[in-house]
């Protein structure tokens, strides 16, 4: 009987991730953590309304969960600096939310934590954006040194309920520009969000891939499969 945890439930990914797993047989039961409230509709979903400051308590409901010890911790968290209007709120939503998650699976003694981290993850890079992907990326080994897989896509395409003006613009421009990207540039095409999430799933099940890391690429070919 296994039970997964998701936080981040209501973002792109995230919801579908919730989704899927509901109709997956492997999990009996699924936690939902989001900023707002959610009304799912399925029977193996209970949402969790989480302000993102009283770790200590929601650490308290996590283990409470249906009774049963949560064996899958899935992280979705991920914003944009325009959304937090400052690379401080970013840094908190995008590593140290995310490590706290990460501490949060180690003390429930969860057995994987799988991570949507972004393409181009780099802890030494010189983008911002690259450079906190990729020191998250290494912080949350730290506090998890079970299985952890982090899943770097690049462009998501999909229905977000949020308006991204730059991301919007490259969503409508992919169908012209994506058949363009071959080669090495192949990395770089554009994944649908639900792809993710499937690959996710996938890989907690332990079908494909034994990578730490898994590349854009690979998460379309696991898609595919």
């Amino acid at each position: 009987m296994r039970t997964a945890v998701v936080i981040g439930a209501t973002g792109l990914v995230g919801q579908l991730l919730v989704d899927k797993l509901a109709h997956a047989r492997s999990w009996t039961n699924i936690l939902a953590i989001s900023r707002r409230p959610v009304t799912w509709s399925h029977p193996k979903i209970r949402g969790l309304v989480f302000d993102f400051k009283g770790w200590s308590e929601l650490e308290l409901q996590i283990r409470s969960f249906s009774g049963h010890q949560p064996t899958d911790f899935f992280c979705a968290l991920g914003t944009t600096i325009g959304k937090a209007k400052s690379k401080a709120a970013f840094k908190k939503v995008d590593h140290d939310d995310v490590v706290l998650f990460a501490k949060m699976a180690r003390n429930a003694r969860a057995e994987k934590l799988l991570v949507v981290s972004a393409k181009g993850a780099d802890a030494e890079s010189k983008v911002f954006y690259n450079r906190i992907k990729g020191q998250m990326e290494t912080d949350v080994q730290k506090e998890f040194a079970g299985f952890v897989r982090f899943a770097r896509p690049s462009l998501l395409l999909g229905d977000r309920k949020e308006f991204r003006l730059a991301e919007r613009i490259a969503i409508l421009a992919a169908p012209l520009y994506s058949p363009l990207l071959t080669g090495k540039l192949a990395a770089y095409k554009p994944i649908r969000a639900d792809c993710v999430a499937e690959a996710l799933i996938a890989i907690a099940n332990n079908k494909l891939s034994s990578s730490i890391i898994i590349e854009n690429e690979e998460l379309i070919k696991i898609c595919k499969e």
